[in-house]
């Protein structure tokens, strides 16, 4: 499955009026014309006036065939219009991922199902960046060793990614948990677990990972996965 991610930075205060124009006006145009939505969030801890969103593709041509399609939508032209004479955003950032086999996100249309408790949510998006060559083994590693001590003591995987155009040798995925608080809790136990020492012992003579950054990201309220 392809992902596009978008993460568009506002003008300080200017971002609640280009949300609120594609919550009411150009959502509904994307949805039908594309794919639906999976997810879109505000960023609360990391770089912020800014939203991140992914959608998601089965076949790439499949975006490409039905982008003219929104083009000539009345309401994407709507939109575009409306966000124009706010003059909100000043930069976008566009990358297109494809899941891994151990993604739970895998076709789009797939319904989210919330495994976390309460209601609230936070995400926990992080992005790696790898020395040429020594991504796969990391992955490999992971799958094996990192994810069953992280599917058993952190929040919910949303998704698990490569980037495919973008900055390549990068691996982008997301965690869900209930609070911040729940998040720091989950993460503390994680740490002194000796499957995750195990997991560190077998990637650190790899020297594979140049970068690591996350951002904290809260859904808006039309976002499917909240």
């Amino acid at each position: 499955m392809f992902l596009e991610q978008r993460i568009y930075t506002a003008h300080a205060g200017k971002l609640p009026l280009w949300l609120k124009a594609y919550g009411e006006i150009g959502g509904a145009a994307s949805g039908r014309t594309l794919t639906p939505l999976i997810g879109m969030f505000t960023v609360e801890f990391g770089q912020i006036n800014r939203v991140l969103f992914v959608r998601g593709f089965d076949d790439i041509d499949t975006r490409e065939e039905n982008m003219p399609k929104r083009d000539a939508d009345p309401d994407w032209q709507r939109f575009l219009a409306t966000t124009r004479e706010t003059g909100a955003l000043f930069a976008q950032e566009a990358k297109l991922l494809k899941t891994l086999p151990f993604s739970p996100l895998q076709k789009v249309g797939q319904p989210f199902e919330r495994k976390i408790e309460g209601t609230g949510m936070f995400v926990d998006h992080r992005t790696y960046d790898f020395h040429p060559g020594k991504m796969q083994a990391w992955i490999d590693a992971y799958r094996d060793l990192g994810l069953p001590v992280q599917q058993r003591l952190l929040g919910q995987l949303l998704w698990f990614a490569v980037t495919e155009v973008g900055p390549i040798n990068q691996v982008v995925f997301a965690w869900a948990y209930s609070s911040l608080g729940d998040r720091d809790r989950r993460r503390t136990a994680m740490a002194a677990d000796p499957g995750w020492a195990e997991f560190q012992k077998a990637t650190a003579p790899l020297g594979a990972l140049k970068q690591q950054t996350n951002l904290i990201l809260k859904p808006v309220p039309w976002s499917p996965i909240r």
